[in-house]
């Protein structure tokens, strides 16, 4: 944009009197062609008279290279919510699990940037935000990930001429964990979930028909739990089978699905690579067809008939479980049977870890998994892989140990 002249610097008047410290910048952009009136532009400034001087010529500058005129009005609150997080929602192109983890995201950053003026964030400010959230107790992850987002929403403001650069590309990206993977049960541990899993539905299941809504629904959690320990499918995967994807006849479960928490409904799966037909154990099995009977006498007795598309986990009154309800039933359950801190995730990545480290290939690990490639699965699970190493390190070991000394 052309500026006529080289502006003026004026200071600020009060009952006839100038206020200290206090100026008016004043830029001309010549007559407006139709009006042919005079178009000029404001902008406050607090500092000395040299400074107002030198922040009118950065001004100037900053309008000529592109800036809107209006960029030192805009805040990052307004400008996060109408430009990025809005757009997003409203293009269709974002799941909706994805738009409900940006608006937390963004929630982080606006707890400390909602009222600051884009213009006036600069590496400083970004590297004060990402120390005042961890102090705050925001997780790792979550701070890598609202870095993220911020990163892009000042992206798109040099895009829209609101700043020059963005100050994130002078800062040190948080760094976020290299791994998804939790706890990790050892054979032990599964032995010992196992046990819990049956003593619960001891002492559970023969109080369902006094109190048949909750305790019916307690042993779909149940039913859930074993399931994803059995397959290695993840929680939303689980959540979206159907009867009609459990095979009893040859043992296998479908996956082609997933439930979203959010919308509650079903969707495809995270990609191609994720639809796997997964052999299950026939113990795992049996147990899932016991469920199954029980699921179909307690939703009789609600008005229901079960069939092929009913949902094999279920709550009280017959849909899809929803997924923060397992999670808190399991967290109950945890705490109940000290094994507090262990994720439902967490018993997926137990289930590929064991495979690995009882000697399956990775290939069939990783398409059990659902995973795109072998080398995520590596990457993923190198813990795994780990424990082979020492493996072999003691098989090695005992061929070149030294012979021990004959007596005398």
């Amino acid at each position: 944009m052309r500026i006529r002249g080289n502006g003026s610097v004026k200071q600020v008047m009060s009952n006839g009197k100038p206020v200290k410290n206090s100026w008016q910048l004043v830029l001309s952009l010549g007559k407006d062609p139709l009006t042919g009136k005079r178009v000029q532009r404001y902008r406050p400034y607090k500092g000395s008279r040299s400074s107002a001087v030198r922040a009118l010529a950065d001004w100037r500058r900053e309008i000529e290279s592109g800036l809107k005129l209006d960029a030192g009005d805009t805040l990052f609150g307004q400008y996060a919510r109408q430009q990025w997080l809005e757009p997003r929602e409203a293009s269709g192109r974002f799941a909706p699990a994805t738009i409900l983890r940006n608006r937390q995201l963004l929630n982080h950053l606006l707890r400390y940037l909602e009222s600051v003026r884009v213009t006036d964030i600069d590496a400083t400010v970004v590297r004060n935000l990402y120390v005042e959230l961890a102090q705050d107790d925001v997780g790792q992850y979550s701070i890598a990930k609202a870095a993220i987002v911020l990163k892009q929403i000042l992206k798109q403001a040099v895009s829209d001429g609101i700043i020059l650069f963005n100050p994130c590309e002078r800062v040190e990206n948080p760094k976020q964990p290299t791994s998804d993977v939790g706890m990790s049960l050892d054979k032990a541990g599964v032995i010992r979930l196992t046990e819990a899993l049956l003593d619960y539905e001891s002492m559970e299941y023969p109080l369902a028909k006094a109190r048949q809504s909750r305790l019916t629904s307690n042993m779909s959690h149940v039913a859930a739990i074993r399931l994803i320990m059995a397959s290695g499918i993840r929680r939303s995967e689980c959540l979206a089978l159907s009867w009609s994807d459990i095979d009893f006849t040859n043992s296998t479960v479908k996956v082609s699905k997933t439930f979203c928490k959010t919308t509650k409904e079903l969707k495809s799966t995270k990609s191609s690579s994720s639809v796997r037909l997964i052999t299950v154990d026939a113990d795992s099995l049996e147990s899932l067809d016991e469920w199954r009977q029980r699921q179909a006498d307690y939703l009789i007795s609600i008005g229901i008939t079960q069939d092929s598309e009913t949902p094999v986990i279920t709550n009280e009154v017959g849909t899809r479980l929803n997924g923060d309800n397992l999670a808190r039933w399991w967290r109950s359950f945890c705490k109940r049977y000290e094994f507090e801190g262990l994720r439902i995730h967490d018993l997926r990545h137990t289930h590929i870890s064991l495979l690995i480290s009882s000697g399956l290939n990775m290939k069939a690990a990783s398409v059990r998994a659902g995973h795109a490639s072998v080398a995520f699965t590596m990457d993923r699970y190198a813990h795994a892989l780990r424990e082979d190493d020492e493996k072999a390190a003691a098989i090695i070991g005992k061929y070149m140990a030294r012979p021990v000394p004959k007596a005398g």
